[in-house]
């Protein structure tokens, strides 16, 4: 089929109307891929790179958190025209992520007409989730009985684990539809830890039912905006990154205050909540803490709708990233370091692997990570605290560094082959990150499509 492209031939008043429908299907597919996940940088990216195959020039495109502004000048009347949308909604839909990431692959190589490229966005948008909603949720409580297996609990712990985060995906959606804060919401999921452990104590008093608490720490941090913020910082977005830290500290903090607060009260009644310290510095055994990782990723990529066709992929780096973590570990190079290790393995990995599997390579990335949230650092620090020591502090700064290593490394690993390989070379200067939410094309030949 003949598809025109840019305006030559056009009367100005066409020309307008020509270049207003092609930055209406840029921004249609910006705002789907920041309210999933992607970072400012590669929003940035696929927006120029669509207008450019549509033969629009000299658009200037501005991401914020919460606005995208794109601008054309005409540079023969010097006429301006500008779009601009709020993006209110964030959730993290990797099925959907990955088709809009297809369709600009499609749109860049081989444009659509403009009406047949507004349907298979409004396709996209109104696409059925991959996954139903039980299985969505089923799988946040593989992630927090994985997390209980991962930090050295028992069957015991992890099915009370299961339970108590499937309760708290409830909780927290109920409230979510209810235009509740974020931070209220993690406050009153990290409230619920506590109390489980609480009970499955007068149950099995030998358990360590403090690990429950962790566990809930680890599916609750397990979607905050820690690597999108440091994507968008090291690529230059300094505004859309402070923003995300910011959210990420509100986040948390919500956790921090939800878990205290029920910790203080399940004091009250003589549980006293710790953490042995055979169990968080062994993890059990590495085959055990293979397969805990495996089953963190797994749930996680049920939840996030991360396509079936990826799945094994980054089942497979949950495990290589806890293997890398480990031996890490055992050469005593600190818990930060180890950290940043093992992501820069998974950054390097996942490079190929997202080829393999057809996704950008930032879902299998982040899925890959999971296993590695610092939930045992964060509820260690916050006991210490609780109990009037300054060293809680400092392990709160160390949760803060790991999480921070764990997407800059991961993010390093992706620089360094796309810098060889990949698109890196044809991006503008501005750009300095490696694309992560685009498909990722590993030939120079072809890299001046992005």
């Amino acid at each position: 089929m003949s598809v025109s492209i840019g305006t030559a031939g056009l009367s100005s008043t066409e020309a307008a109307d020509y270049t207003r429908s092609v930055l209406d299907i840029a921004m249609r597919l910006a705002e789907v891929m920041f309210s999933n996940g992607a970072g400012a940088e590669d929003v940035v990216s696929a927006v120029l790179a669509i207008t450019r195959a549509y033969g629009v020039r000299n658009v200037d495109a501005d991401v914020t958190y919460s606005v995208i502004e794109l601008s054309h000048e005409n540079p023969s009347t010097h006429e301006t025209i500008s779009r601009s949308r709020n993006v209110r909604y964030r959730t993290l839909d990797y099925f959907t992520l990955t088709r809009a990431s297809n369709l600009i692959a499609e749109l860049v190589e081989h444009p659509l007409e403009v009406p047949e490229a507004r349907r298979a966005i409004a396709r996209i948008v109104s696409a059925p989730a991959l996954y139903p909603r039980m299985l969505r949720r089923f799988g946040w409580s593989l992630v927090g009985a994985g997390a209980a297996f991962l930090i050295g609990g028992n069957w015991i712990v992890a099915i009370a684990a299961l339970l108590a985060t499937m309760f708290i995906d409830y909780l927290t959606s109920a409230l979510a539809n209810r235009r509740v804060p974020v931070f209220f919401q993690t406050l009153a999921g990290g409230a619920v830890g506590p109390l489980v452990a609480a009970a499955v104590h007068l149950i099995d008093p030998s358990s360590n039912t403090s690990l429950i608490v962790v566990a809930t720490i680890i599916m609750l941090l397990a979607g905050v905006t820690t690597f999108g913020a440091v994507h968008d910082a090291l690529s230059g977005f300094y505004v859309t990154g402070t923003a995300r830290f910011v959210e990420a500290m509100f986040v948390t903090g919500g956790l921090v205050a939800g878990v205290g607060a029920s910790s203080l009260l399940v004091a009250r009644f003589g549980l006293m909540l710790e953490i042995n310290p055979s169990s968080a510095n062994g993890f059990g055994n590495l085959p055990v803490q293979l397969a805990a990782s495996v089953l963190i990723v797994l749930g996680f990529a049920l939840a996030v709708q991360l396509p079936v066709r990826a799945i094994w992929a980054a089942c497979l780096l949950g495990a290589v990233a806890e293997l890398v973590y480990v031996l890490a570990l055992d050469t005593m190079i600190g818990t930060v370091f180890g950290a940043a290790v093992a992501a820069l393995t998974v950054g390097l990995l996942a490079a190929l692997m997202a080829r393999m599997v057809r996704v950008p390579p930032l879902v299998i990335v982040v899925s890959g990570l999971v296993p590695l949230v610092p939930g045992l650092i964060l509820f260690t620090g916050l006991l210490q605290l609780s109990g009037g020591s300054l060293d809680g502090v400092l392990s709160m700064l160390a949760a803060a560094s790991v999480a921070v290593a764990l997407a800059a490394g991961a993010i390093l690993g992706q620089y360094l082959v796309q810098a060889v390989w990949g698109p890196v070379r044809a991006l503008p200067r501005r750009f300095v990150g490696p694309l992560m939410a685009l498909p990722v094309k590993l030939n120079r030949s072809r890299a001046d499509k992005f």
